[in-house]
C-alpha cells in the first residue's frame, strides 16, 4: 500500500513539473518578429504579420498593437496578460500599460489648466500666448520630445500613414538611413513638448498607437 501511494505522489510530481516547464516554455513562433517590429513602431510589417498561422496571445498582440484606440490597445493588453500569463508578451504589456495609465493620468493633471484657460478672455489670451512664444528660445530644453506613428519601408506606405492621421495631427515624414544602407521612414508629430508626461497624454488624446521619441535640441 506505501509503494502504491509513493508510486503515485511521484507520477503526481513529474505531472506538475512536466506542466510547470511547458509553461514556462510557452511561445509563440512569430513572437520574437512582432517584438522587434512593435519595438521599432512598424506599423508595415505588423499588419502583415497577420496573415500568418499565429498563436493566439501573437494575435491578441497584434490587435493590440495595431488599433487605433488607446482605450482598446489597453483592454487587450490587460486580457493577453490575465489570459497568457506566460507568454513572452508579458513584459510588453505591462509597458504599454504602464505608459497608458501614465498617459491618462498627465492628461487628466492637465484639464483644470485647459479649463482655466477657457476662463480668460479671447484678447488676453492672445496676448498671453506671443508673449510665452517670444520667451521660448530662450528657455529652449536640451531634450525635447515628440511622438512617432510608424516605421515603414517605403515612403508611399509612410505618406498614406501621415493622411489618415491629418484629421487628428499635424504629421511629418522623416527619412532615415541605417549603417547597412536601409532606409526607414517615420511617420512623426510636427511639433514638440519639453516634457515625456505632456508628449504622452497629448498622444493618447489623439486615441491611436504611437510612442515617444526623445531628440537632442543641441
Amino acid at each position: 500500500m506505501v509503494k502504491h501511494v509513493s508510486k503515485l505522489m511521484l507520477l503526481l510530481t513529474l505531472s506538475l513539473n512536466t506542466s510547470v516547464v511547458f509553461a514556462q516554455s510557452e511561445k509563440g513562433k512569430f513572437t520574437e518578429s512582432i517584438l522587434h517590429f512593435a519595438q521599432a513602431g512598424d506599423l508595415e510589417h505588423l499588419e502583415t504579420l497577420k496573415a500568418l498561422p499565429l498563436a493566439n496571445d501573437e494575435r491578441l498582440a497584434l490587435e493590440a498593437l495595431t488599433t487605433t484606440q488607446g482605450k482598446r490597445a489597453a483592454e487587450l493588453y490587460l486580457k493577453l496578460l490575465t489570459d497568457y500569463p506566460n507568454s513572452g508578451f508579458v513584459t510588453l504589456c505591462r509597458q504599454r500599460l504602464a505608459e497608458y495609465q501614465s498617459a491618462t493620468k498627465a492628461l487628466a493633471n492637465l484639464a483644470p489648466t485647459a479649463s482655466a484657460s477657457e476662463s480668460v478672455k479671447p484678447e488676453p489670451a492672445k496676448v498671453e500666448t506671443q508673449s510665452v512664444s517670444t520667451a521660448m528660445p530662450a528657455r529652449t530644453p536640451t531634450m525635447r520630445y515628440t511622438l512617432q506613428f510608424g516605421s515603414f519601408s517605403t515612403r508611399a506606405s509612410a505618406e498614406l500613414r501621415a493622411n489618415e492621421l491629418k484629421p487628428k495631427v499635424k504629421t511629418k515624414v522623416l527619412e532615415l538611413e541605417d549603417d547597412s544602407g536601409r532606409k526607414s521612414f517615420k511617420v512623426r508629430w510636427a511639433e514638440y513638448l519639453k516634457n515625456r508626461d505632456e508628449a504622452r497624454a497629448f498622444g493618447q488624446s489623439l486615441g491611436v498607437e504611437f510612442f515617444v521619441v526623445e531628440e537632442s535640441n543641441e
